[in-house]
């Protein structure tokens, strides 16, 4: 239980250095973490939740739909939906991998009814807008769900802008290439945070198509900071070659956090350019076979027996 002593800043404090990695999960700290999730105050439950994301261990799933269904404060369910959305991610690594080896011991069971259970939040019209939109995001980890694609569409064609925020997380998250039109068409948004949210996901799926646009705004001193560093980081992500001239204008900017930002732009654009290297040496390994695996080179003749017959003939 929390020491009487302990203030909200206190269980703040010591809950972000749970998530953060500077405090171990053990035995202690699982226990705090427990009975901090039934703390009175709503965002001290809302903390404690969140540094589940850490833990995935199977044994939370029930306390975090239990919280979904059932706390009053709507940022406390957000963070729960949240949450199951990291069951979502092991799951869907396990069932890529034919669940040989399930990630945290998630087991298909689990995995199949935490995602029945945030599609009817997500499908569910009583449900408030940010429960739904949540919900939408957890679901996004499931690139091969062909309903998955269908409700994040659903999501971006809906009147309600906090829908189309929430459809563009979810396809930077999701990845599927057929999104490209519909986040090159919100880059130039004029809604901010739609924009922001395209920026984003243009760079989370290495959209050289839009190289060009986030080199405007990498470039735009008009630009609001935040926007601008985005952009600046989506360049390095994109490993494009035009965007690599540019970083190295911007790392030596006189604004710490342009450079800062632009250095990590670089360290990410050198990571996708090797990543891409060694895909393309593999390609390359599969369309030239060592060439005993088409002909049976003991059966041919020796070269060099066949060229001294020959020039004995002579």
């Amino acid at each position: 239980m929390p020491s009487p002593k302990m203030t909200k800043r206190d269980k703040l404090a010591w809950l972000a250095d749970l998530e953060e990695g500077y405090r171990p999960f053990d035995k202690h700290a699982l226990t705090l973490l427990r009975s901090l999730m039934d703390d009175a105050d709503a965002e001290v439950r809302a903390e404690a939740i969140a540094c589940l994301w850490d833990d995935p261990d199977p044994r939370w799933i029930d306390v975090l739909m239990k919280k979904v269904e059932s706390d009053p404060h709507a940022e406390v369910r957000a963070h729960a939906i949240s949450a199951l959305g990291r069951y979502v991610y092991e799951g869907q690594v396990a069932e890529i991998d034919d669940w040989a080896t399930p990630v945290f011991e998630i087991s298909q069971k689990d995995y199949k009814r935490v995602i029945e259970f945030l599609f009817r939040i997500a499908q569910d019209p009583d449900e408030a807008v940010g429960a739904r939109r949540y919900a939408i995001e957890a679901l996004a980890f499931c690139s091969e769900d062909s309903a998955v694609f269908e409700l994040i569409d659903w999501a971006y064609h809906q009147r309600d802008r906090r829908f189309k925020v929430s459809a563009l997380f979810a396809m930077a998250r999701h990845g599927d290439p057929r999104w490209t039109e519909y986040i090159l068409a919100e880059l130039h948004s004029h809604d901010s945070q739609i924009q922001y949210e395209a920026v984003r996901a243009a760079g989370e799926l290495g959209l050289r198509e839009a190289t060009d646009t986030l080199i405007e705004f990498a470039r735009g001193k008009g630009l609001r900071k935040p926007l601008r560093l985005l952009s600046i980081y989506a360049l390095g992500e994109t490993g494009d070659e035009r965007a690599m001239p540019v970083l190295e204008q911007l790392a030596r900017s006189r604004d710490r956090d342009i450079r800062d930002v632009a250095r990590e732009a670089i360290d990410e654009w050198r990571a996708v350019a090797e990543m891409e290297q060694m895909a393309d040496d593999a390609l390359d390994d599969m369309e030239s076979p060592d060439i005993e695996d088409y002909y049976d080179v003991d059966a041919m003749p020796d070269i060099w027996d066949t060229e001294i017959g020959a020039f004995s003939k002579n």
